[in-house]
Protein backbone atom coordinates (compact mmCIF):
# COMPACT_ATOMS: atom_id res chain seq x y z
CA UNK A 1 0.00 0.00 0.00
CA UNK A 2 2.66 2.17 0.47
CA UNK A 3 3.75 3.28 -3.24
CA UNK A 4 -0.22 3.49 -3.70
CA UNK A 5 0.30 6.52 -1.24
CA UNK A 6 3.08 7.98 -3.20
CA UNK A 7 1.87 8.22 -6.20
CA UNK A 8 -1.14 9.22 -5.20
CA UNK A 9 0.43 11.90 -3.34
CA UNK A 10 2.56 12.42 -6.42
CA UNK A 11 -0.92 12.69 -8.63
CA UNK A 12 -1.90 15.51 -6.22
CA UNK A 13 1.01 17.50 -6.85
CA UNK A 14 0.46 17.02 -10.50
CA UNK A 15 -2.58 18.18 -10.89
CA UNK A 16 -2.87 20.80 -8.24
CA UNK A 17 0.44 22.45 -10.22
CA UNK A 18 0.13 21.45 -13.96
CA UNK A 19 -3.58 22.49 -14.63
CA UNK A 20 -3.28 25.93 -13.12
CA UNK A 21 0.12 26.51 -14.77
CA UNK A 22 -1.54 25.55 -18.08
CA UNK A 23 -4.67 27.71 -17.92
CA UNK A 24 -2.69 30.43 -16.46
CA UNK A 25 -0.64 30.59 -19.50
CA UNK A 26 -3.85 30.82 -21.43
CA UNK A 27 -5.11 34.30 -19.03
CA UNK A 28 -3.50 37.39 -20.26
CA UNK A 29 -2.46 39.27 -17.24
CA UNK A 30 -3.24 36.51 -14.46
CA UNK A 31 -0.38 36.34 -12.08
CA UNK A 32 0.49 33.09 -9.65
CA UNK A 33 1.77 35.89 -6.86
CA UNK A 34 -1.10 38.43 -7.34
CA UNK A 35 -3.76 36.13 -8.37
CA UNK A 36 -5.67 33.35 -6.43
CA UNK A 37 -6.30 29.76 -8.21
CA UNK A 38 -9.50 29.88 -7.87
CA UNK A 39 -9.79 33.14 -10.26
CA UNK A 40 -8.84 31.15 -13.17
CA UNK A 41 -11.96 29.48 -12.89
CA UNK A 42 -13.93 32.44 -11.95
CA UNK A 43 -17.32 33.15 -13.55
CA UNK A 44 -17.20 34.36 -17.25
CA UNK A 45 -13.25 32.83 -17.26
CA UNK A 46 -13.01 32.02 -20.58
CA UNK A 47 -12.05 28.77 -20.26
CA UNK A 48 -13.90 28.41 -16.38
CA UNK A 49 -15.42 24.87 -17.20
CA UNK A 50 -12.34 23.77 -18.50
CA UNK A 51 -10.50 24.59 -15.26
CA UNK A 52 -13.50 23.44 -13.41
CA UNK A 53 -14.03 19.78 -14.11
CA UNK A 54 -10.26 18.92 -15.82
CA UNK A 55 -8.56 20.99 -12.69
CA UNK A 56 -10.65 21.72 -9.29
CA UNK A 57 -12.29 18.73 -9.62
CA UNK A 58 -9.89 16.25 -10.56
CA UNK A 59 -7.51 17.48 -8.07
CA UNK A 60 -10.13 17.37 -5.22
CA UNK A 61 -10.88 13.89 -5.76
CA UNK A 62 -6.92 13.07 -5.55
CA UNK A 63 -6.61 14.63 -2.34
CA UNK A 64 -9.61 12.48 -1.24
CA UNK A 65 -8.05 9.71 -2.67
CA UNK A 66 -4.56 10.18 -0.87
CA UNK A 67 -6.30 10.27 2.33
CA UNK A 68 -8.71 7.22 1.94
CA UNK A 69 -5.33 5.58 0.63
CA UNK A 70 -3.19 6.78 3.60
CA UNK A 71 -6.33 5.52 5.69
CA UNK A 72 -6.08 1.91 4.72
CA UNK A 73 -2.51 1.88 5.22
CA UNK A 74 -2.52 3.07 8.83
CA UNK A 75 -5.83 1.84 9.82
CA UNK A 76 -4.57 2.86 13.29
CA UNK A 77 -8.53 3.75 15.10
CA UNK A 78 -10.84 6.64 15.42
CA UNK A 79 -7.92 9.82 15.75
CA UNK A 80 -6.63 8.35 12.44
CA UNK A 81 -10.11 8.15 10.94
CA UNK A 82 -10.93 12.03 12.35
CA UNK A 83 -7.54 13.39 11.44
CA UNK A 84 -8.04 11.75 7.56
CA UNK A 85 -11.20 12.65 7.19
CA UNK A 86 -10.61 16.45 7.76
CA UNK A 87 -7.06 16.43 5.77
CA UNK A 88 -9.86 14.91 2.81
CA UNK A 89 -11.91 18.45 3.30
CA UNK A 90 -9.51 19.81 1.22
CA UNK A 91 -10.22 18.03 -1.98
CA UNK A 92 -13.99 18.46 -0.85
CA UNK A 93 -13.02 22.05 -1.16
CA UNK A 94 -11.42 21.50 -4.47
CA UNK A 95 -14.48 19.73 -6.00
CA UNK A 96 -16.45 22.65 -4.32
CA UNK A 97 -14.44 25.29 -6.26
CA UNK A 98 -15.86 23.24 -9.37
CA UNK A 99 -19.29 23.81 -8.46
CA UNK A 100 -19.08 27.10 -7.01
CA UNK A 101 -16.92 29.13 -9.00
CA UNK A 102 -15.39 32.75 -7.50
CA UNK A 103 -16.80 35.94 -8.52
CA UNK A 104 -14.03 38.01 -10.52
CA UNK A 105 -11.43 38.84 -7.95
CA UNK A 106 -12.08 36.44 -5.76
CA UNK A 107 -13.30 39.06 -3.41
CA UNK A 108 -14.66 37.84 0.53
CA UNK A 109 -18.29 38.98 -0.84
CA UNK A 110 -20.31 38.62 -3.72
CA UNK A 111 -23.45 36.48 -5.72
CA UNK A 112 -24.26 33.34 -3.56
CA UNK A 113 -22.07 31.07 -5.80
CA UNK A 114 -18.84 33.13 -4.39
CA UNK A 115 -20.18 32.66 -1.03
CA UNK A 116 -20.25 29.12 -1.32
CA UNK A 117 -17.15 28.91 -2.91
CA UNK A 118 -15.73 30.90 -0.14
CA UNK A 119 -17.55 28.84 2.19
CA UNK A 120 -15.84 25.33 1.18
CA UNK A 121 -12.49 26.88 0.18
CA UNK A 122 -12.98 27.63 4.40
CA UNK A 123 -14.09 24.54 4.93
CA UNK A 124 -10.67 22.86 3.41
CA UNK A 125 -8.43 25.12 4.67
CA UNK A 126 -9.25 24.88 8.25
CA UNK A 127 -9.96 20.85 7.75
CA UNK A 128 -6.77 20.37 6.56
CA UNK A 129 -4.88 22.19 9.31
CA UNK A 130 -7.30 20.80 11.20
CA UNK A 131 -6.40 17.42 10.00
CA UNK A 132 -3.05 17.90 10.16
CA UNK A 133 -2.84 18.61 13.96
CA UNK A 134 -4.69 15.83 14.98
CA UNK A 135 -2.41 13.35 13.28
CA UNK A 136 0.44 15.07 14.94
CA UNK A 137 -1.10 13.42 17.89
CA UNK A 138 -2.17 9.92 16.28
CA UNK A 139 1.58 9.62 14.91
CA UNK A 140 3.03 10.68 18.75
CA UNK A 141 1.58 7.17 19.48
CA UNK A 142 2.86 5.10 16.13
CA UNK A 143 6.73 4.11 16.21
CA UNK A 144 7.16 3.88 13.06
CA UNK A 145 5.70 7.52 12.68
CA UNK A 146 6.44 9.42 15.75
CA UNK A 147 9.16 11.42 13.62
CA UNK A 148 7.47 12.92 11.45
CA UNK A 149 5.03 13.94 14.29
CA UNK A 150 6.53 17.26 15.00
CA UNK A 151 6.26 18.07 11.35
CA UNK A 152 2.88 17.63 10.88
CA UNK A 153 1.83 19.58 13.69
CA UNK A 154 4.17 22.47 12.45
CA UNK A 155 2.90 22.39 9.19
CA UNK A 156 -0.89 22.59 10.35
CA UNK A 157 -0.21 25.17 11.99
CA UNK A 158 1.82 26.91 10.02
CA UNK A 159 -1.51 26.38 7.60
CA UNK A 160 -3.56 28.25 10.41
CA UNK A 161 -1.18 31.46 9.52
CA UNK A 162 -1.84 31.25 6.23
CA UNK A 163 -5.22 30.63 6.30
CA UNK A 164 -5.45 34.10 8.59
CA UNK A 165 -2.86 35.84 6.23
CA UNK A 166 -5.41 35.01 3.36
CA UNK A 167 -8.12 36.74 5.31
CA UNK A 168 -6.97 40.22 4.27
CA UNK A 169 -6.17 41.84 1.28
CA UNK A 170 -2.84 41.52 -0.46
CA UNK A 171 -0.79 42.07 -3.71
CA UNK A 172 0.53 38.75 -2.32
CA UNK A 173 -2.39 36.76 -2.06
CA UNK A 174 -1.70 34.12 -5.02
CA UNK A 175 1.79 33.65 -3.62
CA UNK A 176 0.15 33.20 0.57
CA UNK A 177 -2.38 30.65 -0.94
CA UNK A 178 -0.37 28.83 -2.87
CA UNK A 179 2.55 28.14 -0.14
CA UNK A 180 -0.92 27.34 2.56
CA UNK A 181 -1.53 25.03 0.03
CA UNK A 182 1.71 23.79 -0.44
CA UNK A 183 2.55 22.88 3.09
CA UNK A 184 -0.19 20.14 2.79
CA UNK A 185 1.32 18.86 -0.66
CA UNK A 186 4.56 18.35 0.59
CA UNK A 187 3.72 16.46 3.69
CA UNK A 188 1.29 14.01 1.51
CA UNK A 189 4.79 13.13 -0.22
CA UNK A 190 6.93 13.16 2.56
CA UNK A 191 4.12 10.62 3.89
CA UNK A 192 4.31 8.28 0.90
CA UNK A 193 8.03 8.28 0.40
CA UNK A 194 7.93 7.62 4.39
CA UNK A 195 5.88 4.79 3.80
CA UNK A 196 7.77 2.70 1.28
Amino acid sequence: MGPWVLLSALLVVTLTMVPPWWFARRRPGYSHVRDSISELGQTGAPDALRVAWLGFAPAGLAVIGFAALLHARLAQGEETTTGLVLLSLMGVSYVGAAVFPCDEGAPIWGTWKNQMHNLVAGVGYLGAAAGLIELERVFEDLPHLASLAPLTGALGKAMLLGIFALSFPSPVRGLLQRLTEGLVFVWMVVMGVWLL
